[in-house]
């Protein structure tokens, strides 16, 4: 039995006891600790995102002027849910400027949310056959930032199939990446993410960056994902 795991568990069960906001019914789906297991969300063990408030995962990057020598950001990850609704990430730069970047489920849908200095949207993602992404399978979701002459282009790509437009991204380069949910730092400048209908709640897995991170992830309120 992992120790440093059992123990995460154990004051995940406190805070959640704590304050309040997750049901019985989430509590009764909470997931046991495997032998020999571990959390970390960049490899295939994944984490479980839970029905509460602050479960997340945070990502910090490393000095986002360094990006400006690069061609492209890229982000891969893979996620499973159920649920409709939900936070899959969203980026910001350093400091509060109203700035995000954010994919996010709607009804079972995905959808890009950008709001940038030029462009503010809300950019319904269509699947390969239309189906929508709550079905309970693995599906894997790309990325990606590409820094032009004349500016920066988002590209999404989900379970393999490349969305055919292009988006402006004309926000600043992305100093911390949420994963799952929505960080009680930056309450009061996500407006747009706060006030979803619902939680995210299930795994997320194998995340790529080619970017450095400054710091390995952070974990709250998370479990095993099995």
């Amino acid at each position: 039995m992992d120790m440093n795991a059992v123990k995460r568990q154990i004051l995940y069960l406190f805070y959640v006891l704590l304050v309040g906001d997750v049901s019985f019914g989430a509590i009764r789906h909470l997931r046991k600790i495997c032998k020999n297991s571990e959390i970390e969300i960049l490899s295939n063990q994944g984490v479980r995102i839970e029905p509460v408030t602050k479960s997340h995962v945070e990502l910090v990057l490393v000095d986002p002027s360094l990006l400006s020598t690069r061609s492209k950001f890229q982000l891969d990850f893979e996620f499973r849910t159920t649920a409709p609704n939900g936070v899959l990430f969203y980026g910001r730069p350093h400091g509060h400027n109203g700035q995000s970047i954010a994919l996010i489920l709607q009804n079972g849908d995905l959808m890009y949310k950008i709001k940038c200095p030029t462009l503010h949207a809300d950019i319904f993602i269509p699947t390969r056959n239309m189906t929508q992404l709550n079905d309970g399978k693995w599906h894997s979701i790309s990325y990606s930032v590409k820094f032009k002459r004349h500016g920066r282009k988002g590209f999404i790509n989900i379970d393999g199939f490349p969305t055919p437009k292009r988006y402006e991204v004309s926000c600043d380069h992305m100093a911390s990446l949420i994963m799952g949910g929505t960080s009680p730092k930056d309450r009061g400048y996500i407006h747009e993410l706060e006030n979803l209908p619902g939680h995210f709640e299930g795994c997320i897995r194998n995340v790529r960056i080619p970017t450095a991170l400054l710091s390995p992830p952070k974990y709250y309120a998370v479990s095993v994902c099995d």
